[in-house]
């Protein structure tokens, strides 16, 4: 089901509820109302008659049963009201409306306390069924200082039914104008949901077939224009990612077919005689290089997919991280030597213990010594120099070189996997741009970061630190 015509279900279904509530509520509240509005109206009536009963005795108990009876014919003619005077006995003395509810006047106990001089009021059923459909209020009457009767006024309920089913009416009405207008309301509500939605998975289904060019429109700065945002970086890293996967794969092609050809030549030449005995040794050290060097391709790719397929494992030990330096850079000696590149170290102190990974540290020192050999030219120099920062109980190690250095986006991007640089100036032309990415993943898996400095022209001093035991 799509997702607007949930929206609507769910919304409409909101809305039925909340009316039917609704319609209830008003319901009683508007008999409620109107009931009580009737029985004050009625109350007033009566308690007027029952004044005009007390005006109109004469002294020695007689009453001016002429002016009554006009009075009462007025009421019941302007107000549409039943009225009627009854005595202390319930007798009727003068009525107007009531028809055949008189005879039942002594069998409604709830007009029983209007005797003992209380106002009542009876609406609808009684214990007598001849009271059924009307509002009666009662309304004592005094004379000599007693009780002497009541006034009686009465409205039928059949006209309060009609009156209320009218109101009812009007707010049907009302309701049923609102829910359209609500409904047209949800219906665009969630249009501009789903919308945007349909758009996403119309979008979704164009990235998952290959296509990573596909953007969507930002119309709002709701949370679905922030969803939309996100799904377009998400669209432009996924193309930037299919981008450098493809330039790794045309490298590495590239990368291991240039030393597998060299192989395939050298060793062609052995089997056919080609190269003298004499200089065999030097081919075969050519050979032995190229070996070494897909070797370390193949290691630094295996590394690039534990990284990505888990978190980086550590085995931290103490150990002495300036005797790791040192065996480090006598492992490039030759490469040094071969460039006349002179690499220099400074220590803080003779001996710093740190508590890491011995062999990722190793791994992240080889990778910036062969880094910055590779970038540094014939008669440069490389330093490592270590910094102990005692508040922190940390070790800084930067390795600087005097190599080309970078520009502002190069800087920004070194750490990426596969990012080899600008061609143009690029001295890495037997790298993978895997070395770096390596250096950060398994710096930051200590805890730690690498920071770099780099101005082109002068040089790099890449910077990482570790715990001081």
């Amino acid at each position: 089901m799509r997702i607007l015509w949930k929206q609507l279900l769910v919304h409409l279904g909101t809305l039925i509820i909340s009316f039917v509530l609704l319609a209830l509520v008003l319901t009683q509240g508007i008999r409620g109302f109107l009931t009580e509005q009737k029985v004050a109206e009625l109350m007033t009536l009566a308690q007027r008659v029952a004044h005009s009963m007390e005006n109109f005795a004469m002294y020695g108990g007689i009453f001016n049963l002429h002016a009554l009876e006009t009075e009462m014919r007025n009421v019941h003619q302007y107000t549409d009201a039943s009225v009627m005077i009854i005595n202390h006995s319930f007798e009727v003395w003068v009525g107007y409306g009531f028809g055949e509810v008189v005879a039942a006047l002594p069998n409604v106990t709830e007009l029983a306390p209007l005797m003992d001089g209380e106002v009542v009021a009876v609406v609808g059923a009684t214990d007598n069924p001849a009271f059924a459909p009307l509002v009666v209020v009662g309304y004592p009457f005094w004379f000599g200082g007693d009780v002497a009767g009541a006034a009686l006024v009465g409205f039928s309920m059949a006209e309060l039914e009609a009156a209320i089913a009218g109101m009812y009416r009007i707010t049907l009405i009302a309701l049923a104008g609102t829910a359209v207008f609500a409904i047209i309301l949800i219906y665009i509500s969630s249009q501009a949901i789903s919308r945007p939605l349909r758009q996403m998975n119309e979008a979704a289904s164009v990235i998952a077939g290959g296509d990573f060019e596909k953007r969507l429109p930002i119309r709002s700065k709701d949370e679905v224009g922030q969803l939309a945002t996100e799904f377009n970086r998400m669209a432009e890293s996924l193309q930037e990612q299919e981008r450098i996967r493809r330039e790794f794969i045309a490298n590495l092609s590239h990368d291991m077919r240039s030393p597998l050809t060299s192989m395939r030549g050298f060793l062609t030449a052995f089997s056919d005689g080609t190269i003298p005995p004499e200089q065999q040794p030097y081919y075969l050290n050519i050979i032995m290089d190229e070996s070494e060097r897909l070797i370390k391709l193949s290691n630094n790719i295996l590394d690039i997919h534990r990284i990505q397929d888990a978190e980086v494992q550590l085995v931290k030990t103490e150990f002495d991280v300036n005797e790791l330096i040192r065996s480090t850079i006598l492992g490039f000696q030759q490469r040094a030597l071969a460039k006349r590149i002179m690499i220099a170290s400074h220590f803080a102190h003779p001996t710093d213990t740190v508590l890491a990974d011995e062999d990722k540290v190793r791994r992240i020192m080889y990778n910036l010594l062969d880094n910055a050999i590779k970038f540094t030219p014939e008669g440069g120099e490389i330093t490592v120099e270590t910094t102990v920062k005692a508040a922190a109980g940390k070790v800084a190690i930067a390795v600087a070189d005097t190599g080309i250095g970078m520009t502002e986006e190069e800087r920004k991007r070194v750490f990426d996997r596969f990012y080899k640089g600008d061609p143009s100036r690029n001295e890495d032309k037997m790298g993978s741009g895997l070395g770096l990415s390596i250096v950060k993943e398994f710096v930051r898996a200590h805890g730690e970061s690498v920071m770099l400095e780099s101005e082109v022209g002068k040089g790099s001093v890449f910077t990482f630190t570790l715990d001081l035991v």
